[in-house]
Order: C-alpha cells, then sequence, then structure tokens
C-alpha cells in the first residue's frame, strides 16, 4: 500500500487528530474537539457519540481516504522489554510463548500478543531484548466496531509509544526519555539505539491539573484550563498557579525521576534528553521546570523537524504551535504497510 493510502488517527479523550503524508511529506492534517468521553466507557450510547464525531470529524476534514491506522491507550496495554538468551528466531518465537504468562497480567486467550526483536540487550550482558506487547481482545474489538461505526477502516492498531519513536525520537544513539502527557494519563517511555527499552503509564494528566486549580480557586474547568494555558508553571500572577497545580505536576515529575533512575542504574548510560509530547508541553515554563527538576536537555517534541516535511503552502507557525500534539498521529502516519 502507498503511504499516503490512510489516515494516521490519534483518538484522543479532549480531541481528535489526523496525519495523511506521501512518503514523508505531509500532504493534508486536520484536529478538532473530541466529545470528551473516555474509550473505555462500556455505554453503548457514548460509543455511538464517539463514531458520530469520528465520521463528522472525517467529513469536515475532507482525507482523500477512509483507511486509518490508529493507536489504542498505553494505559491499556501491556507493554513489557524483556531480557532472552541469544538464540534464533524460532527459538525466540517459542521462548516469547512460554515466558508470557509470568508477565502479562490477563489469560493469554484473553489477549492479542505481539513481540518484537529489539536487538542486543543494553541492561543484560549475552542477551537478546524482546519487546512483549499485549492488548485485551475486548479492547481490540471494541475499537474495530468504533472506527467500522464511524464508516472507516482499520488497518492497523499499535502503541502510542511505537508511533512516538517514528515521529520524535528520531536516529539518536543516546538513550532518549519521552514523557506523552495526555488528557487523563502520562506515558514515559525510554529509547536507545533505536529501539524502546522501556515503558510505563500513570494515571496523572493534564485535567488533574485543571481540577486542582478549579478546586483551589473555584474556578468552572474551562477558565482553570485557560489560566493554566496562559500562567503554567510561571511564576506570574504571583506564582499562584503554579502553587496549586506544582503538587499534582511532581506527581509526574517524581515517576519521571524513577524511570530515569532505574534505567541509568541498569544500563549504566545516562539519559541525554526529555522529549515531552501532547498538549502539556505547550505549559510556559515547563521546559525549564522539567530541566532543573531532571538535570536534562528538555524539549518539546517535533514531528515537522523529526519525522515529517511540511510544504511552504502549509500554514507552519500553526503547525509549530501543535506539534507537540500531533506527535501521535504523526508517527501513525508514518508506518509502513
Amino acid at each position: 500500500m502507498a503511504s499516503n493510502d490512510f489516515v494516521g488517527l490519534d483518538i484522543g479523550t479532549s480531541t481528535f487528530k489526523g496525519i495523511q503524508v506521501k512518503g514523508k511529506t505531509l500532504i493534508s492534517y486536520y484536529q478538532s474537539s473530541a466529545p470528551g468521553i473516555s474509550l473505555l466507557s462500556e455505554n453503548p450510547n457514548d460509543l455511538k457519540q464517539i463514531s458520530d464525531s469520528l465520521r463528522k470529524f472525517f467529513e469536515d476534514a475532507k482525507f482523500r481516504t477512509r483507511n486509518v491506522v490508529t493507536s489504542v491507550p498505553e494505559s491499556q496495554v501491556f507493554t513489557r522489554v524483556i531480557s532472552l538468551p541469544q538464540m534464533g528466531e524460532a527459538e525466540i518465537a517459542s521462548s516469547v510463548q512460554n515466558e508470557a504468562p509470568q508477565y502479562v497480567p490477563m489469560p493469554l486467550d484473553q489477549a492479542v500478543l505481539d513481540y518484537e526483536i529489539l536487538g542486543t540487550s543494553e541492561t543484560q550482558p549475552g542477551s537478546v531484548d524482546v519487546l512483549l506487547v499485549a492488548v485485551p481482545k475486548a479492547l481490540t474489538q471494541k475499537y474495530l466496531a468504533l472506527l467500522q461505526g464511524a464508516g472507516l477502516s482499520p488497518l492497523s492498531l499499535e502503541t502510542e509509544t511505537i508511533a512516538l519513536s517514528r515521529s520524535v525520537v528520531g536516529d539518536s544513539s543516546q538513550p532518549v526519555m519521552v514523557a506523552s502527557i495526555g488528557a487523563t494519563t502520562t506515558d514515559i517511555s525510554i529509547f536507545s539505539g533505536g529501539a524502546l527499552r522501556f515503558t510505563r503509564s500513570i494515571a496523572t494528566g493534564g485535567k488533574a491539573l485543571e481540577r486542582v486549580l478549579a478546586q483551589t480557586f473555584n474556578l468552572e474547568m474551562g477558565q482553570a484550563a485557560e489560566y493554566i494555558r496562559t500562567y503554567g508553571l510561571e511564576e506570574k500572577l504571583e506564582g499562584k498557579v503554579m502553587g496549586a497545580i506544582k503538587p499534582v505536576f511532581d506527581i509526574i515529575v517524581e515517576e519521571l525521576k524513577r524511570s530515569q533512575a532505574f534505567f541509568t542504574s541498569r544500563s549504566r548510560r545516562p539519559i541525554s534528553r526529555l522529549v515531552l509530547v501532547g498538549g502539556t508541553a505547550n505549559l510556559p515554563g515547563v521546559l525549564v521546570y522539567l530541566a532543573q527538576a531532571l538535570g536534562v536537555e528538555v524539549a518539546r517534541g517535533n514531528p515537522w523537524e523529526t519525522g515529517i516535511s511540511v510544504p511552504q503552502n502549509f500554514p507552519r507557525e500553526y503547525l509549530e504551535e501543535f506539534a507537540p500534539s500531533f506527535a501521535v498521529a504523526a508517527g501513525l502516519a508514518l508506518k509502513e504497510i
């Protein structure tokens, strides 16, 4: 299939994002508000509302195709890097099946299991690292029904982390940590030697920041979101916004520190930089705050610099502003089918 025959579709709780490329050149993009309903809802009416919203999203976007590659929430996917003795591919396949039950927290007959050989282990000498991924079958069936209900043709489902490896990590030889701060979760991953080496997800995101600010100053959620977008982690407005959201944001910071320490202790290689994606990457003061907390370079993830070239007739300023939010959709668009 040609690379422009599908849309990379990021189905978020707060926004939908879609990107279509030809080769590695942007040919179409679109984003709009989502209905604010979790894809994990078991209510058929909720899921129908998401499907109807996706249908309208594609009508408004005017993409050239209804074929999509989309991602499943990292918090609902079991992803683990395991180390196995050096052996042939057939032996690895057999070993993964034998080892999976001790790692996957669900019966294997209820999961879609996949794996990828990453190469020589960076933490276990004489071993090979294998990425093990397990997705509940019920979740994949829900996604397929959701997409088909929107009149879309799903070609592939994958994890957000793998998509981000294409769009914002690049070919760095040094270990890179990526933090994807979404509305309800933060996904942390570490890449080294061109491969994913560590991943975890925590249930704290941008909505938690909005809630604590709204509660502290008796604001509506929309007002709280606007204050956060304006003042963030800077000392403006007498530092009142920063003071309110800092305890919640520091939950994310502590998880980043733990992930950094764990990887460095195993690999003996320091993390060179942190790449921030998701809407929170635009929070005023966030890059400086994280750089001081972690002692590494911190940058906004930008798929227009790392993965996709943008023709001159596109609104560069707009795309630069929202670059971290498009990172997952861009990585999905770059998938080879």
